[in-house]
């Protein structure tokens, strides 16, 4: 006989022994554990005292078990198939769940409320637990450069920009998290940001999820939420969308830092790490470090690279004068996306090659 079944329960009463219990659990757990030492204590002068205790222990403990390994997951079976209905997205009703999480946490949405000034250190204090107990979390939301921003605004109603303001809100809240947070808890953290709109959205804690769709005319935490099973039909479909997008996303921090290399060609190279913007397709970067060190040098023999970029191999640096309209459009854009201020800019253009 296959002996593998009963490894996946084992597993399950496990974890849920390693689940953080509320505070009302453990006092009525306490209660009724000084209760049967009473109860047992006033028993002792019974004849066959053992005899009788034994018996009673043993047949309890027939009873645990097959409620662990029989009925329980019966229950388990018929609920994952169960659909709850909430009319709306209840953050802090999630972040509680969150609290109690033990093995995954995942968010997948446009941009969030979860992360506004109203939610979110009550999400963080969930997010601190469930990390502490071993939970992953996964947050993705949409790219703010992206062209799915601009279909998301039209479907809102709204203009790009008002979302695009939204998502770096979002993402300013979150790195300054994760900044605080120790290296133990911030290698269980993730955030990614995908350029394809989702179509759906998904709020997860352990193997529940809830589930709502990217609606026209409004946001979808406004809207009806599914409470579903990860291993129901649809929580695997939203489970198979978010890996999708998971896999062609790409973390935070290359949106927030560039890698920069720049190169003398009398003088080695160092390395950098800028803050940058795009404006009209063209790429600028920032930084005091980076604007002393080519003070240093001529820049006619500074050559920058990085393998972030789009366009591979050399890139010429080029100043911006800060007399220049231009110079004016990258101080709105820059404090747009860092909520902080730049003075001298530096555009990385590609290297004209020149061919016979």
């Amino acid at each position: 006989m296959n002996g593998g079944p009963p490894v996946p329960r084992l597993r399950w009463l496990l974890r849920a022994l390693r689940t953080p219990r509320r505070p009302q659990s453990l006092t009525v757990l306490v209660l009724l554990a000084a209760v049967a030492g009473v109860l047992l204590w006033r028993a002792a002068s019974m004849d066959s005292y053992g005899q009788n205790l034994a018996l009673n222990l043993g047949t309890d403990l027939v009873g645990v078990a097959i409620t662990v390994f029989v009925i329980g997951p019966l229950i388990s079976r018929a609920q994952e198939g169960r659909v709850r209905e909430h009319t709306r997205l209840d953050y802090e009703w999630f972040s509680a769940q969150v609290y109690g999480s033990t093995s995954n946490v995942k968010v997948l949405d446009t941009f969030s409320n979860l992360f506004g000034p109203q939610y979110s250190e009550r999400l963080f204090r969930g997010i601190r637990s469930a990390t502490a107990h071993g939970a992953r979390v996964q947050i993705l939301l949409l790219d703010p450069d992206s062209l799915a921003v601009i279909l998301r605004g039209r479907e809102l109603g709204e203009q790009s920009a008002d979302i695009r303001r939204d998502i770096l809100r979002n993402l300013r809240t979150l790195s300054q998290f994760a900044r605080r947070l120790d290296g133990t808890s911030q290698q269980f953290l993730e955030v990614r940001l995908c350029s394809t709109s989702p179509g759906v959205t998904l709020y997860r804690w352990d193997e529940r999820s809830l589930v709502s769709f990217l609606t026209v005319g409004r946001l979808s935490g406004e809207g009806v939420q599914l409470e579903v099973a990860v291993r129901s039909p649809l929580g695997v479909f939203v489970e198979q969308r978010f890996d999708e997008l998971w896999q062609q996303s790409k973390p935070m921090e290359r949106f927030t830092h560039l890698p920069l290399t720049l190169v003398d060609a009398t003088d080695g190279r160092r390395e950098f790490t800028c803050r940058f913007i795009y404006v009209e397709d063209c790429l600028y970067v920032a930084g005091h470090d980076l604007v002393s060190y080519m003070a240093r040098h001529r820049l006619d023999q500074l050559s920058a690279y990085s393998e972030a970029l789009t366009v591979q191999g050399a890139h010429e640096l080029l100043v911006i004068d800060d007399e220049t309209e231009l110079h004016g459009l990258l101080i709105q854009h820059f404090a747009e996306k860092y909520d902080a201020s730049a003075t001298t800019f530096v555009e990385l253009r590609p290297a004209v090659l020149v061919t016979e």
